[in-house]
């Protein structure tokens, strides 16, 4: 056994944030074939063919075909029980899904410590496909063999050249282009493949990693790898759904501490999506929105298509992570001008404006006819005056006010667009900023190809490159943001003993209040003259609320009755309540009364809820509450724990954050208050433990400025 496998911890990681240092998978001395060929065109055959003769493997390699012969001058041995040699670093397997359970055993005997298990026809095919998984993981455990798989395209690495895969096109892979930095983990093979071909269009990923239904090993745990690897400066990643969201955090988190991008498409948004990578790897697509804040909050770039992944990842290969808010686009055509300008607006990004000596520079060279405000537009002159490109753009490079400068090229003029590309790209290598070439055309030629040899993947679109630069600014922004953050977290202890779980309103709030969230001077009645009694000492107006064991949403069935003014109104109201209550099917049994409470007529309504996700667990969502919480849909989330300032950033990332400042002569609201509430409830949450799936306060209406918070209504599941 090679020394880095001894150390590694044994079993499959079910949870938890330890890693596997893949050394042995990564780097092996010793490969084993299960199902190689010598008929060309299958799978077998192909497979090692990518390890012998376009790989620069020296280690040990093992065939076995049941057959038995040659491949080669290579013995094909007819079982594994024969292969000549202990602890074999990894096993490939291409055996049909009713045998592979088998073949891993025969694996595991062997002493293989990774096992890459190419075949489908697993959970994603139903019930009998989840139960022979589970008998392999139970193998693995046992044994401590490490599953990748099963229902995977394997693993390509380019730099040394190793392929574990059963892929026709690993030979073409990263040929006659610049090795780059990028790595690349995806669970599908088509959608990784298809991502590998980009080499085509100047964007190349020097190790993949095709992780299928990840039984065992996942996405985090090769993007901790990447994050560790010194030939990575940039992670990509494709996921169809995440297991273990604690696992995954900690991989992005070791990628921020590493300074590499992770940039990720999430696919399996909609409800289409999902039933579709159900299907295709039985992932858990997961909830969208918590997907969304925890990518944000942990400084995953989100893209939505393969071609911004392509976008994003080049041009962060190429200029780094920068701020490239201020744009200045630079063009040979107005009307190509006036349409990016568009896109920067629409993007949320900036149109820089220029300084005086950058447009005194360029003038001394420009027509006098061109346009030298941003856009610059040099009009048709730069086509038949290559020259004249060069010596335009080097002023705005120089340009403090310029983040990045966009070149549109809208047509392929041949020899004409050739001299003038080449030109700028001379300026552009030099130049410590960003220049972002748009390819617009539909046809290719000398000067896409001069683009794509020089390291400057183009852009196929305006749009596409707003996005790629609106994508790489926020990260910037981000990086900028959580640098002296670090892992600190808020202190949530806190302790409170419940025997039971709150069942209803009046329970919850009593929970609430022993954590310092307060309810409105309310009382709980059983019949309508104490209701009466109770509204007189409170004082009108004010409302009564239906306590009932188990009804989470008491105004959707009539136990809400708002803005009572006097006796009449509160018995009449009472009587209501416990007729809706009534018509509606709650039971008597589950009935515990009403709640007289005062009406809170001034302050911002918001919701504070807390639920606990099944992929990332505990998920604070902060924003707009009251009866039109779903209407307005203005709600931000994080995964908790998380520190104060989070809080507040995703706070003000809502619209109703606005509210909470003072405007137009309104007071300024409690805003620190609501913050101390929100971190009491999640406080309040936790030491709930498993026992508590959600807690939710809405309204909790924020008060004026000095006065505090008050938590209108209150459900714990």
């Amino acid at each position: 056994m090679n020394a880095g496998v001894s150390q590694l911890k044994t079993g499959p990681l079910q949870s938890g944030t330890a890693f596997d240092s893949l050394a042995g998978l990564i780097r092996p001395r010793s490969v084993m074939i299960v199902g190689a060929s010598t008929t060309s065109g299958t799978l077998g055959h192909t497979t090692v063919q990518n390890l012998i003769e376009h790989s620069d493997f020296n280690g040990q390699v093992f065939l076995v075909n049941p057959r038995g012969g040659q491949w080669q001058d290579r013995p094909l041995y007819t079982s594994i029980d024969d292969v000549p040699a202990q602890e074999i670093d990894v096993a490939l397997l291409l055996v049909p899904a009713n045998s592979a359970l088998a073949t891993l055993e025969a694996c595991a005997a062997k002493g293989v410590r990774y096992a890459i298990v190419f075949t489908g026809g697993f959970a994603e095919l139903g019930e009998t496909g989840r139960q022979a998984e589970q008998q392999m993981l139970a193998l693995a455990a046992r044994t401590g063999m490490r599953l990748y798989g099963p229902n995977c395209a394997g693993m390509t690495m380019l730099s040394p050249r190793l392929g574990l895969t059963f892929s026709t096109e690993f030979r073409n892979d990263g040929r006659n282009n610049k090795l780059s930095r990028i790595g690349l983990v995806t669970q599908g093979g088509g959608l990784g493949r298809s991502l590998m071909q980009g080499n085509e269009r100047g964007v190349c990923f020097s190790r993949w990693f095709s992780t299928g239904n990840e039984l065992d090993l996942d996405n985090a745990d090769f993007i901790q790898w990447l994050a560790q690897d010194p030939g990575t400066d940039i992670i990509c990643t494709v996921i169809e759904g995440i297991k273990d969201g604690e696992r995954f955090v900690a991989a992005a988190q070791a990628a921020s501490r590493a300074g590499k991008p992770l940039i990720a498409l999430k696919v399996g948004r909609s409800d289409f999506g999902k039933r579709a990578a159900q299907s295709h790897t039985a992932s858990l697509a997961g909830d969208d929105v918590v997907n969304d804040a925890v990518f944000s909050q942990y400084g995953v770039i989100r893209v939505d298509d393969l071609d911004e992944m392509l976008d994003v990842a080049s041009l962060l290969s190429r200029v780094g992570v920068q701020f490239l808010r201020r744009l200045c686009v630079y063009s040979s055509s107005g009307g190509a001008g006036v349409l990016s300008a568009d896109k920067v607006g629409e993007a949320g990004l900036t149109m820089a404006s220029l300084a005086e000596e950058t447009v005194a520079e360029m003038a001394k060279h420009a027509p006098s006819y061109a346009a030298l405000t941003n856009p610059v537009d040099l009009t048709t002159k730069a086509l038949v005056d290559p020259q004249l490109a060069s010596k335009c753009l080097l002023p705005l490079f120089n340009d403090v006010e310029v983040d990045a400068v966009l070149y549109p090229i809208t047509s392929n003029y041949a020899a004409s667009t050739e001299g003038m590309v080449r030109n700028m790209l001379e300026v552009a290598k030099q130049a410590k900023k960003a220049f972002v070439p748009v390819w617009m055309s539909s046809r290719r030629g000398p000067a896409h190809e001069l683009l794509v040899a020089e390291g400057f993947a183009p852009v196929y679109s305006l749009r596409n490159a707003m996005q790629a630069l609106k994508r790489i600014n926020w990260y910037a922004e981000w990086r900028a943001r959580n640098r002296d953050r670090g892992a600190k977290s808020a202190d949530f202890s806190g302790n409170v003993s419940v025997a039971q779980l709150p069942s209803n309103e009046a329970q919850a709030k009593t929970l609430l209040m022993q954590y310092g969230v307060r309810s409105p001077k309310e009382s709980q009645v059983q019949t309508a003259d104490e209701a009466a009694m109770q509204a007189q000492a409170i004082g009108f107006p004010v409302a009564l609320k239906l306590v009932a064991d188990g009804v989470l949403h008491k105004s959707e069935i009539g136990g809400v009755q708002l803005n009572l003014w006097n006796e009449a109104q509160v018995r009449q109201a009472f009587a209501q309540i416990m007729t809706a209550a009534r018509a509606n099917g709650v039971a008597d049994d589950n009935i515990r009364g009403v709640l007289v409470s005062e009406m809170i007529t001034d302050g911002v309504e918001m919701l504070v809820g807390v639920h606990r996700d099944v992929v990332f667990g505990p998920i604070l969502s902060i924003g707009a509450g009251g009866v039109w919480v779903e209407v307005e849909a203005d709600v931000a989330r994080c995964r908790l724990p998380a520190d104060r300032t989070l809080l507040e950033d995703i706070l003000d990332s809502t619209r109703i954050a606005r509210r909470l400042a003072s405007y137009r002569g309104l007071p300024a609201r409690d805003r620190s208050a609501l913050l101390d509430a929100v971190q009491n409830l999640v406080a309040l949450f936790l030491s709930l433990g498993d026992q508590a799936q959600s807690l939710e306060v809405n309204p909790l209406v924020v008060l004026n400025n000095g006065h505090g918070i008050v938590a209108l209504d209150a459900v714990i599941e």
